[in-house]
């Protein structure tokens, strides 16, 4: 006969963290420390001076380009995630990596020209911008729909109109409202294929914004999908736009 299988049970907070804590215990680590850490002083050494020519390498970088010890971290983190990428990827992947790394500490604000010292210091070579576009980008830009600027007549204007099964979320810049102005942003939802469209929702936006980024939520659609923008008040404005598929 089968063993008979034990009865599941439902743990609550408190009796989840009770089982953490008999699990968790000084002496238990103490041990586990005791016996791995011979088997790691070797590679920590190692990278203990790895790690001091990355700081003396990156700190020259830096300061040649004119910057505070301050924001050196930022490019130390740059530096040190490159280091261990090449410790674990070769040729294309190694590229790709370095290339991605490099696109998140640009958007972070980072200087482009410093960064790339900072790679060319360790071996690497970022790829320019339009070999980045092409092998990084491209398959994200597939999926913008609709984008451009909008200049307002007091009308109700359409910033997208769409149909097909998808889900559609975007940006609409709000910068160049001033005091006085009245902006609305209606979204409308197909709900049959030959029905109308039925208002989702829509928001009124006064004056100059302070986060003038306005994210337009994701939302699906199957049957069509509209953002409407009408200025209701104030000298017309153009308005920037970008609206973008789910893969």
């Amino acid at each position: 006969m089968p063993a008979r299988r034990r009865r599941s049970s439902i743990r609550d907070a408190a009796s989840r963290f009770e089982m953490w804590d008999r699990k968790v215990k000084a002496d238990t680590y103490a041990l586990q420390l005791e016996s791995v850490k011979p088997l790691v002083r070797g590679k920590v050494a190692q990278y203990q001076v790895a790690h001091e020519n990355l700081i003396s390498t990156v700190r020259n970088i830096v300061g040649a380009f004119g910057y505070e010890a301050a924001i050196m971290q930022e490019y130390m983190w740059f530096a040190q995630k490159l280091w261990s990428f090449k410790n674990h990827y070769t040729n294309e992947a190694l590229q790709k990596q370095a290339d991605s790394l490099f696109i998140w500490h640009v958007m972070r604000g980072n200087n482009e020209a410093c960064l790339r010292a900072v790679a060319q210091a360790l071996g690497i070579k970022i790829s320019d911008w339009d070999k980045i576009i092409e092998k990084l980008m491209s398959p994200l830009l597939l999926n913008v729909i609709a984008h451009g600027t909008l200049i307002a007549d007091g009308t109700p204007q359409a910033l997208i109109e769409y149909s097909g099964l998808t889900t559609i979320q975007g940006y609409i810049d709000l910068s160049n409202m001033d005091e006085g102005d009245t902006v609305t942003i209606s979204i409308y939802i197909k709900i049959k294929p030959d029905g109308e469209y039925k208002l989702y929702n829509t928001e009124t936006y006064y004056g100059k914004q302070a986060t003038p980024a306005l994210y337009i939520l994701p939302r699906v659609t199957a049957y069509g999908y509209k953002a409407v923008l009408q200025q209701t008040a104030g000298t017309y404005k153009s308005f920037d736009y970008l609206f973008t598929k789910g893969t």
